[in-house]
């Protein structure tokens, strides 16, 4: 029901599975995770400059971008032949990240 009302009021709906990528997201558009279907109030909605589908080595892929500055969210994306190349990459960039994080505080 409350898809159809979305629809109607060409409001965007997005189901995400995990509460990871639920808090990235709200970090992203600067908005609050609602417990309950109500109406929100200006304080709880979130911005976004654009929001496409893309395919990204073979995957679709949502993309939130929001240019406006504020927001503290980048995604890094890698590719490899192997998931031990990939997990190689994925430890460099982490500690490549948190480096730059201890030189910053």
């Amino acid at each position: 029901m409350a898809l159809h009302f979305c629809e109607r009021y060409k409001l965007m709906v997005l189901k995400v599975s995990s509460k990871f990528e639920l808090r990235r997201l709200c970090r992203t558009t600067g908005a609050v995770a609602l417990l309950k279907l109500s109406r929100p109030n200006a304080g709880e909605l979130g911005y976004a400059d654009s929001v496409s589908v893309e395919e990204i080595g073979g995957a679709r892929v949502t993309v939130v971008q929001n240019e406006g500055g504020g927001n503290s969210v980048a995604s890094v994306v890698l590719r490899g032949s192997t998931d031990c190349i990939l997990d190689d990459l994925e430890r460099a960039v982490d500690d490549g990240v948190n480096t730059y994080k201890c030189w910053c505080l």
